[in-house]
């Protein structure tokens, strides 16, 4: 059957060569097309709830409202776990769903509870709000400066958003520092109070002064009237001229109030390079085209700073699709550098015509790949770029094997066309097994879960894609190149000749392998022993980590001050830091600084919200190139190289450690005028894939808050004692003090009670909103705040009236208790939960060794009741090499089934299953000289390994077999010499650049380039020695005879 199609594809070579065009078309169409981002995306689904009600402590509201909802979330049997988060006056529960679950249903559901709950909140509490999460994907930053004022630059940000939406591919954009309008009325209560009137009546009076509801319509004959008042008085003037009528008597609102008419107090303010801005943060969706769309944002950028002429300065950083561009350049120009090699090696040992004859088949297996991707709705990334270099080793192997069996047969002396029917018709069961083997290797890697699964499903995914395009071009096309290239001139110089260096290295490999075969069982056990030996040693020598650092363009400068600060407060003395890193840092490696008073970024990827956090970017260069294949290589093959921006000779995480040392210190020991420390956290770190947020993450839960705070101090102490272990932290903050008002005796006697001073002191401390109007822009919202509300005497000597009129101070009538709460509770699973988190310098130690040395404390907090919740690395870790293990038992099922169904045997499948555990070795050789630790790509690579060792042994082992003596199979060992050498080396060649050439993003997955590249080199070793050693003994093949398969019951 298959020479029939083998006929069909030669003998059409019109029909053949217009579906190649046709290829190439598609090809462009789709390249153009698919998404372009720097990582593929990596969450979970989920579904957020989030409520407010201002003025609430965290504790409060989590006995309100959080506690009964993740009480009835627990019902919900799709949710996998439930993350809250509960601040004063506001609150998120994350719940992620499962895997495959109707997620719309379960929102109705999770609303439905939300719903039932609603009876239980505070009536003017707003319901709850519950969706599904929507993740975007960052694009770039842009910041809007100058002006008079935060109105000029607020206006200027809102108008550029505006003209920004209307780009197809735009998600969303967050304006950072932006408020909304408002009128804040400042009550004065002692004027209140003089006046002798009801708190409570005059903010009644103040809410009635607008109103937003339509009075009606008048439909007279002819004429249609659609009735309504102004709305409220806009200007401040007009407002404080407002006659009030409260308690019988008549006012205006100036002679108890100020008005003021503008922007609200904003939640967050943003700076850039040390002054004020607004910045927006534009972010694209999952198909949007990061390149194309950074050009046309960049293009409306230039139209704003032509428009307003200096007056306001639109500027954009953190651009993504820089980072896309250069990584997508050195990829694709590691693939054409490979490409490029392996053409060499095979033109240097077979002939230019085989040579062309594999390359054309690599372009036609990488244009069925991204067509195939395009139509999956895979996007081109860092990943599934390093999978097809990975991939191109592979792809190698299955052209090679094909054009050198036709080449082969064209030596035996056939026509080109005999030659390259019979040719490929003879390797096609051992191409279609050993394709089969290795996506059998490399697909059980989707069994991966969470984060991390998602993360890297497309490397197997884009790996298979290559591998079933692969198979189909060698034959379909490759036959038909083989053909018609080997028809080219003079094929007699090809038939019965071989190359003289073919010709010593096979009598070389014979000689060799002929005195092994003589000692048989010694030499096979003598083997086995050593490379097992060697194999338990380096093991030991080898260190594990989550994934390789590698250099970014940011970074990222966090902390907190004193719960006691104001935004305006902080505001200072982040400035302060601003000032002094702009003098510090050398412009050559950083481009901006940008920071955010209000808000912190973890490095979990989680964010904070509070007046006393900042985060602040510091925004780098791009690095100029690093070793020989970036400086000469990369700029001549990369699709769109571009070295503009290319300033920085550092890494980044050099110029962190710089800031860490040099500034940061003495930053950590700022004090302020009462002794205490200015920062109470200050951490530094550069963001990585966002896998694992921290290296060392343990929570610690206990019904006694106390224990938990013993805990987290004896794990604290403990750690500080590790050398290696850095920005050791914990989420246990102490907040603001709390003040709880008891209505006393004396109180209760007068009519008085919690709803009735609740009700007094709500508008006096409260900044509350008691009113809507209308202005030409929108809605403006009318808020009440007293002017001396923080002066403690103002809430100490509160007058208020009682129901029977009466006027008392609020001291006499309330006890007052004083407590300390946390700034926020965290949860997970309706359990509270705090948290210790430190980072580690992976030159010194990895999470793993610092994890062994915390057991014996960590051991003993679980003795004393502590409940131990291992986070961080190490819990990522222990779930991944459990996944991987399982991948790699259901991979050596798969492909031991696959040699099964080829060779018909049991024990010849597990000749060449045995290769795989032999092969380690070389992986382990190769981390180490390469200086790198194993990582969980490298434990991917080993995964994969399995697939591509089984290649090489599959075809030494389909020929070998044939054999009857020694004789033979040194003769037909020494005929598969030649394919497993240029297999083995064009897959090194391919992998080349990535294992010794590796920059940036790409060292993510260097070590899995590494376990390939080494373990192949070294398995071929074995493929070409221990497989033909492996058959002998087990066959019992003598000098003349073939004795039959070893039994330990034969005598």
């Amino acid at each position: 059957m298959i020479k029939k199609f083998l006929e069909f594809s030669i003998d059409r070579p019109v029909l053949n060569h217009i579906v190649m065009v046709l290829m190439i078309f598609m090809a462009i169409f789709a390249y153009k097309d698919i998404p372009k981002e720097i990582f593929p995306p990596a969450n979970l689904d989920e579904i957020v709830i989030s409520g407010a009600y201002l003025g609430a402590s965290a504790d409060v509201l989590d006995k309100m409202a959080v506690k009964s909802i993740e009480d009835d979330l627990k019902s919900i049997s799709e949710i996998d776990t439930v993350f809250t988060t509960i601040q004063n006056g506001f609150f998120t529960i994350k719940a992620e769903i499962f895997p495959g679950n109707d997620n719309q249903a379960i929102l109705a559901e999770i609303k439905d509870i939300i719903a039932n709950n609603k009876r239980d909140l505070p009536s003017d509490m707003d319901e709850p709000i519950a969706s599904i999460k929507i993740h975007n994907y960052p694009l770039i930053l842009v910041a809007v400066a100058g002006g008079e004022g935060i109105k000029d630059l607020v206006d200027g940000a809102s108008e550029l958003k505006d003209r920004l939406t209307t780009i197809n591919g735009i998600a969303d954009i967050e304006i950072r520092g932006k408020s909304d309008e408002e009128v804040l009325i400042i009550l004065n209560q002692k004027k209140i109070d003089a006046y002798g009137l009801s708190k409570s009546a005059v903010y009644s009076a103040i809410g009635s002064l607008s109103s937003i509801f339509p009075v009606g319509t008048v439909k007279a004959k002819g004429e249609h009237l659609y009735v309504s008042t102004i709305n409220g008085e806009k200007s401040k003037a007009l407002l404080e001229q407002s006659m009030l009528s409260v308690d019988g008597k008549r006012f205006y609102l100036r002679d108890i109030a100020s008005v003021r008419v503008g922007l609200a107090d904003p939640l967050q303010l943003s700076h850039f390079n040390s002054k004020p801005n607004v910045s927006l943060d534009i972010k694209k969706t999952k198909h949007g085209n990061a390149i194309e769309l950074t050009k046309e944002v960049r293009k409306v950028l230039a139209e704003f700073n032509e428009t307003y002429k200096g007056d306001l300065i639109f500027e954009a950083y953190t651009d993504t699709s820089v980072w896309i561009k250069n990584r997508l350049n050195l990829v694709s120009s590691n693939i054409m550098f490979g490409l490029i090699l392996v053409m060499i090696a095979l033109l240097l040992t077979l002939n230019i015509r085989i040579a062309f004859v594999v390359g054309i088949g690599i372009f036609a297996s990488f244009m069925v790949a991204i067509i195939s991707a395009d139509f999956m709705d895979k996007s081109l990334n860092m990943l599934s770029l390093m999978a097809a270099l990975i991939a191109l080793g592979m792809l190698v192997d299955e052209a090679i094997v094909v054009a050198e069996n036709i080449y082969r047969h064209v030596e035996m002396g056939k026509a080109p066309r005999e030659a390259a029917i019979d040719g490929a018709a003879e390797m096609f069961p051992a191409i279609l097994t050993a394709t089969l083997t290795t996506v059998f290797a490399f697909l059980p890697l989707l069994i991966m879960t969470g984060k991390m699964g998602m993360f890297m499903q497309i490397l197997p995914i884009m790996i298979s894609i290559l591998l079933i395009s692969s198979l189909f071009e060698a034959f379909y096309f490759l036959p038909l190149h083989a053909k018609e290239l080997l028809s080219l001139g003079k094929v007699e110089k090809i038939q019965n000749h071989e190359s003289p260096f073919w010709e010593r290295l096979r009598n070389a490999y014979k000689a060799i392998l002929k005195k092994l075969l003589v000692y048989k069982g010694f030499a096979l056990i003598g083997l086995v022993m050593l490379i097992m030996g060697a194999t338990v040693v380096m093991m030991k020598m080898t260190k594990f980590q989550m994934m390789p650092e590698f250099d970014v363009q940011e970074v990222y400068l966090n902390g907190k001050v004193n719960i006691n600060n104001s935004l305006e407060q902080t505001e200072e003395h982040v400035t302060h830091i601003e000032k002094e890193l702009l003098k510090y840092l050398d412009k050559a490696d950083v481009e901006s600084v940008t920071s955010v008073i209000g808000f912190k970024m973890n490095a979990d990827n989680t964010f904070e919200t509070g007046d006393n956090l900042f985060h602040i970017f510091i925004n780098l260069h791009e690095r100029v190139p690093e070793n020989f294949f970036d400086k000469y290589i990369n700029p001549i093959f990369s699709l769109e190289y571009d070295d503009t921006f290319m300033k920085r000779e550092r890494p980044a995480q050099a110029v962190m450690e710089d800031v860490q040392n040099g500034l940061l210190e003495k930053m950590r020991e700022l004090k302020d005028e009462r002794g205490k420390k200015v920062f109470e956290e200050f951490n530094i770190y550069v963001r990585q894939t966002g896998m694992v947020g921290n290296d060392i993450e343990i929570g610690f839960s206990h019904p006694k808050q106390e224990k938990v705070l013993e805990a987290l101090a004896k794990t604290t102490e403990k750690l500080s004692t590790i050398n290696g272990v850095k920005d050791i932290g914990n989420d246990a903050t102490e907040g603001e003090l709390e003040l709880k008002l008891r209505v006393n005796e004396y109180g209760q006697s007068l009519g008085l009670n919690e709803n009735y001073i609740t009700q007094a002191l709500r508008g006096s401390f409260f900044k509350g909103e008691y009113s809507k109007m209308f202005n030409d822009e929108g809605m403006l919202r009318v808020k009440i705040e007293d002017k001396f509300k923080d002066e403690k005497s103002t809430l100490t000597d509160f007058k208020l009236k009682t129901p029977e009129g009466k006027v008392v101070i609020l001291k006499e009538v309330c006890d007052f208790y004083y407590q300390k709460s946390f700034v926020r509770i965290f949860k997970e699973d309706g359990v509270k939960v705090n948290s210790l988190y430190s980072a580690v310098d992976k030159k010194v130690t990895v999470p793993e060794e610092v994890m062994k040395a915390l057991e014996p404390t960590l051991e003993s907090l679980r003795n004393e009741g502590v409940k131990v919740i291992i986070k961080g690395e190490k819990k990522a870790n222990d779930q991944l090499i459990s996944e991987i293990k399982q991948a790699a038992l259901i991979a050596a099922f798969l492909i031991f089934i696959t040699l099964v169904w080829m060779f018909n045997s049991f024990v010849q499948p597990l000749i060449i299953l045995s290769i795989i555990p032999l092969s380690i070795l070389g992986v382990l050789i190769g981390t180490k000289l390469m200086g790198l630790n194993m990582t969980i790509t490298g434990g991917m690579g080993i995964v994969g390994l399995a697939g591509v060792v089984v290649n090489d042994g599959l075809i030494m082992l389909d020929f070998i077999r044939k054999a009857q003596n020694k004789a033979e199979v040194l003769e037909l060992a020494a005929q598969r010499l030649r394919p497993i050498i240029l297999t083995s080396v064009t897959t090194v060649l391919g992998l080349g650049s990535l294992i010794f050439f590796a920059s940036g993003q790409a060292l993510i997955v260097q070590p899995m380039a590494v376990s390939l590249g080494f373990g192949i080199a070294w398995a071929t070793v074995l493929n070409l020695y221990f497989v033909p050693l492996m058959f002998a003994v087990l066959y019992r093949v003598e000098e003349t005879e073939k004795r039959g398969l070893f039994s330990p019951f034969k005598k």
